[in-house]
């Protein structure tokens, strides 16, 4: 009878030691040896340093989509992307949208690691609500008169500001927003006096458009939209190496409004 207590108790304790070493083990998934890699930051209006963690990555146009989440650190990896060019988007509620262009993942086989560290913004309290499109005949410099539309937008903050900056989005189609349009100007406006609801008027010509990287052919129909925003972050263009602004929009957007190209 003791021999077999004895046998039973050892057969106990290995059973519990097998349990404890397998403690913690189970459900941990690999770290990726393929994807897309990176790391971000997080600040707020002031330029002061946030929680880095819980960040989305998204790798649009995948199906479905694929996407990874950022650890303390800021880091993350998207696994298994396939070969091909890629925009992401980085995205944590109270956040702007950050929305990178152009990545080359070349091969399915390695991780493509982002060339820098890329900075999201808390989002603005600054919201466009309300967009207005004109068309007229504008002044030119040499006195002469050429077609234009006339930008109205009302902007509105929560506490009195001085400045109610915005960005208008231009793009050919209705569902016009900052993911998908295909040109855009950043406008910066103040006052002589703190206030909670302003209005912008910009007027730009077919010229300006055109400068503004927007080509819709003159006579066809196109789509503007206002976002207010706050700081800046600034990051290299993949394509080109220049540093460009990502301006950190409100995410609630004015009314879309159509326009006849001049």
């Amino acid at each position: 009878m003791k021999t077999n207590l004895r046998y039973c108790w050892l057969l106990g304790l290995c059973y519990a030691l097998a349990l404890l070493n397998g403690c913690g083990k189970k459900n941990q998934d690999p770290t990726p040896t393929t994807g897309i890699a990176g790391t971000v930051t997080v600040i707020d209006q002031n330029s002061k340093a946030q929680p880095k963690e819980g960040v989305t990555v998204t790798v649009l146009n995948t199906n479905p989509l694929l996407t990874a989440t950022t650890n303390d650190a800021g880091e993350f990896i998207i696994g298994a992307v396939p070969a091909g060019t890629y925009s992401l988007v980085f995205t944590k509620p109270g956040l702007s949208t950050f929305l990178l262009r152009s990545v080359a993942h070349p091969q399915v086989e390695v991780i493509t690691r982002l060339p820098e560290t890329y900075s999201l913004v808390q989002e603005p309290t600054i919201r466009a609500t309300g967009l207005q499109a004109t068309s007229i005949m504008a002044t030119t410099g040499g006195g002469g008169t050429v077609p234009a539309i006339n930008f109205r937008t009302t902007l509105t903050t929560l506490l009195p500001d001085f400045n109610h900056d915005y960005v208008l989005y231009f793009g050919t189609t209705p569902d016009v927003s900052y993911l998908t349009a295909t040109s855009s100007i950043h406008i910066f406006t103040g006052g002589s006096q703190a206030m909670a609801v302003s209005a912008s008027t910009w007027t730009m010509s077919r010229a300006n458009l055109l400068g503004r990287g927007f080509s819709a052919a003159s006579g066809t129909t196109a789509y503007a939209v206002a976002y207010g925003t706050g700081q800046g972050s600034f990051y290299n263009d993949l394509v080109t190496g220049l540093q460009l602004t990502w301006f950190n929009p409100n995410l609630t957007p004015s009314p879309v409004v159509s326009f006849t190209m001049p």
